[in-house]
């Protein structure tokens, strides 16, 4: 506790600290502070905190075998959250409010009854020259921390913490404490998750520390990777040098404007992509060929969106395998039709490493601006969910 203490005066002396540059501003949250203990809730203390409003997709590559589940799944819209975060020096807490007409809550004697939850994603490694995990849990190469806290029936909340590389790869892990609660607000959710800043592995003290949350709605029967899901966000926390070379990393073709014009993009994306990929406006493709980018735009970054077109070996997306295609020809030695190929998003090559089944491109410069810009679109003007 006197540690505690003692970094708290010390954050609170601390010269104001550097701001987040204009490109990064509307993607990051500044961490504020409070005196321990951090995990109680009172409404008026939380309420006077700086506050993020993100929004959250729905996870369209994942599909369950529930069929009412992927139905509902495939009406529901996006969902807007409101975050803040507060820090005493030792631990974050996170707080964060959502919309849900529903309270539903999972019970341990019901198979069938899905609790509402909220989950916090962070990469285990991140900094400048080091690139952001694959927002959907994480890849082959950038694992994330994942820490979720679910309603339970008596009005608790089961907590799990667990490292993923892609989907379905989460596995628990002890990334060390973690306190949560849920409890019903306006119509919705207010949930409060604290852990240390540093601990299991799991270190947080950076200026800025890319997080993404995740929403999942009981109602709906959403469990496991269907869910909905925001893109990566920032934490600034207070006192803490800001990297500016990571920062500006970062901040490529975010801010006001676009890095390119979307209409010339949207031209070239029509041409070249419109066989493997569907959109919203554009369901061609077959199902499950590749991802389906509907809302990818507000789940990827636009650096992300960049290095992938132009170096898509660089993040192996898992193959979640959403329709279930199977080749029929063989079967392997455990029974099951093994999965057809022609619906797997890598290659194994004989050295045992992963290429990616989309082809690198050659665009220049100007062109690739232009598709990202009309990529980081899709999505904007889906309809929104309830507000919070």
């Amino acid at each position: 506790m006197a540690t505690a203490l003692l970094v708290a005066a010390l954050l609170a002396a601390a010269p104001a600290a550097a701001a987040v540059p204009p490109a990064l501003a509307a993607e990051t949250l500044e961490v504020g502070t409070l005196p321990a203990p951090l995990f109680a809730d009172p409404a008026a203390a939380w309420d006077a905190l700086p506050a993020l409003e993100v929004v959250a997709a729905p996870q369209r590559s994942i599909r369950l075998n529930d069929r009412e589940a992927n139905a509902a799944l495939a009406g529901a819209h996006p969902r807007r959250l409101s975050v803040r975060a507060a820090t005493d020096g030792e631990s974050l807490a996170l707080v964060v409010d959502w919309a849900d007409a529903t309270e539903d809550r999972a019970a341990p004697d019901a198979t069938d009854r899905y609790g509402d939850a909220v989950a916090l994603q962070v990469p285990l490694r991140f900094g400048p020259g080091v690139r952001l995990p694959y927002v959907g849990m994480g890849d082959d190469e950038q694992p994330v921390a994942l820490f979720l806290a679910r309603a339970a029936a008596g009005g608790a909340a089961a907590t799990r913490a667990a490292v993923g590389n892609g989907f379905g790869t989460p596995v628990r892990r002890d990334l060390g404490p973690l306190r949560a609660a849920l409890a019903r607000r306006a119509g919705g959710w207010r949930a409060v998750l604290v852990r240390p800043l540093a601990a299991g592995g799991v270190d947080l003290r950076a200026g800025l520390v890319p997080f993404a949350l995740a929403t999942w709605d009981g109602a709906g029967r959403e469990r496991g990777g269907n869910k909905a899901l925001t893109g990566w966000k920032y934490l600034r926390l207070p006192a803490l040098p800001l990297d500016q070379a990571y920062a500006a990393e970062q901040g490529w073709g975010r801010g006001p404007g676009r890095p390119g014009d979307p209409a010339r993009g949207r031209a070239l994306f029509d041409g070249a992509c419109t066989a493997c990929h569907a959109t919203a406006a554009d369901r061609g493709a077959a199902p499950g060929l590749a991802p389906d980018l509907s809302e990818v735009g507000l789940i990827a970054t636009p650096g992300y969106l960049r290095d992938s077109v132009r170096t898509p070996s660089a993040v192996i997306v898992p193959t979640p395998n959403p329709h279930q295609h199977q080749d029929r020809t063989a079967k392997d030695a455990r029974g099951p039709w093994p999965v057809d190929e022609g619906y797997v998003w890598y290659a194994r090559e004989a050295d045992g490493r992963k290429t990616s089944s989309m082809p690198a491109s050659d665009l220049a410069d100007g062109d690739l601006a232009d598709l990202v810009a009309y990529l980081m679109t899709l999505g904007a003007e889906a309809p929104a969910g309830r507000k919070p």
